[in-house]
């Protein structure tokens, strides 16, 4: 472990990394898939906040695990092991995640003592490939050891608050200031001690790729809606329209996504890879919750109680949210922010998403969908279309300005 090149370019994922990124697969898809079961029951906002913390645990455990990969992935048997007993954590902490969900339904801490022990799995190993970093690569060794004792602490911390019987608010408050301790104080360290030798161009490819597996889960959920649609009412032309849109949908976020030059730029600008990092948070997120609402539409068909306009939402909003958050990527990244350019892209792309909502508010308002009603299936059809035009609308737009514009604040930022 004497570290590898930060500088070396066209560093590509390694096998061991992509087996590592399956657990995440799963993990996602648990979130997702709570999500959409606590909002059928109604708990909207209780899961909306299991969710975030859900994301955020599932993200910084695979956060923590490619910042080391990317400094001394050595790829050997000690290092492939101590990876497999991390993914053994990863299915642990999968497991934990109903119990949170249905702790917050409860109006209780979404932590609990499998997510914990998940982590601790996780960790362990973790910690003992810095501490060996430490020991083998001189250069760094003060680094490697702010991670040790930084990871180390902040476990005790999550620990503490699964254990000690405190009220919901101060425990919620607690696992706050917990993750932004934890977010924090490796910059802190970073600028104290030295960078680890990350390669950012290899950090951008990992992004990406769970960028990808998390795409999955809008193909799932659209592969279980459609599923569900068929054998409720067969093959029609509105289930061929939702199966078409939900995949749209999938390559649209997937094109969007991968038309901003993360790994060019942050080859070149390492110095900005904190804040690209940071805005990939609520992206992992708002992309799996696409997913939750297109699993929101199979619960609809299969068991009632969800009503058009609760079906648009779900989709709609995590929808809007994916497409502000890439422009932030974006902006980040370009040290750019053009309001000419981008704010009417923006809005087209907005306007089929409000369309959709207005269908989902005046078709049967207050009512749980009915595919027996007619109607019912062409306004489901019609919501889940108007979707994905609006995701089309902002690949079509990038396309035609947003790319010439990416050149140019490019040229600026290397001259």
């Amino acid at each position: 472990m004497s570290g590898r090149d930060p500088t070396e370019r066209g560093r590509s994922v390694t096998p061991l990394e992509l087996l590592y990124d399956l657990t995440y697969v799963v993990a996602f898809a648990a979130a997702s898939d709570q999500l959409a079961e606590q909002l059928a029951r109604g708990d909207v906002w209780r899961a909306i906040g299991a969710f975030v913390f859900a994301v955020w645990a599932v993200s910084w455990a695979w956060f923590n695990f490619t910042w080391f990969t990317s400094a001394y992935g050595t790829d050997d048997v000690v290092f492939r092991l101590a990876t497999i007993v991390q993914m053994i954590g990863v299915i642990v902490l999968t497991y934990g995640l109903p119990v949170s969900f249905e702790s917050a339904a409860h109006g209780g801490s979404p932590n609990n003592l499998l997510l914990v022990i998940g982590y601790i799995i996780m960790r362990i190993p973790l910690i003992a490939l810095w501490a060996s970093a430490a020991v083998q690569d001189p250069r760094h060794r003060k680094s490697s050891l702010a991670y040790v004792w930084i990871i180390s602490i902040a476990q005790v911390g999550w620990l503490l608050t699964a254990i000690l019987p405190l009220p919901t608010v101060p425990t919620v408050i607690a696992l706050v200031v917990l993750a932004l301790a934890e977010m924090t104080a490796p910059i802190a360290a970073a600028r104290r001690f030295g960078h680890a030798p990350w390669n950012a161009g290899h950090i951008a490819e990992r992004f990406g790729l769970l960028t990808l597996i998390t795409i999955g889960e809008v193909i799932a959920g659209t592969t279980a809606a459609v599923g569900a649609l068929i054998q409720a009412k067969d093959w029609s032309p509105e289930a061929v329209m939702i199966a078409a849109s939900g995949l749209v949908i999938a390559a649209a976020v997937w094109w969007t996504y991968f038309l901003v030059p993360s790994r060019t730029v942050l080859e070149e600008r390492p110095e900005r890879l904190f804040a690209w990092r940071n805005a990939h948070f609520p992206l992992f997120g708002s992309i799996a919750a696409i997913g939750a609402g297109l699993h929101l539409t199979t619960i609809a068909v299969q068991h009632g109680g969800v009503s058009l306009f609760g079906i648009a939402l779900s989709l709609t909003v995590p929808l809007a949210i994916t497409v502000v958050l890439i422009f932030l990527i974006w902006s980040v990244l370009m040290r750019s922010f053009d309001l000419t350019t981008h704010l009417p892209l923006l809005l087209a792309t907005l306007a089929p998403l409000c369309a959709a909502v207005v269908v989902g508010l005046l078709v049967n308002p207050g009512e749980p969908l009915d595919l027996s009603q007619p109607g019912a299936l062409t306004a489901l059809s019609t919501v889940i279309g108007l979707a994905a035009l609006g995701a089309v609308v902002e690949v079509v737009g990038h396309e035609l300005v947003g790319y010439e514009h990416t050149l140019r604040a490019w040229e600026r930022s290397t001259t």
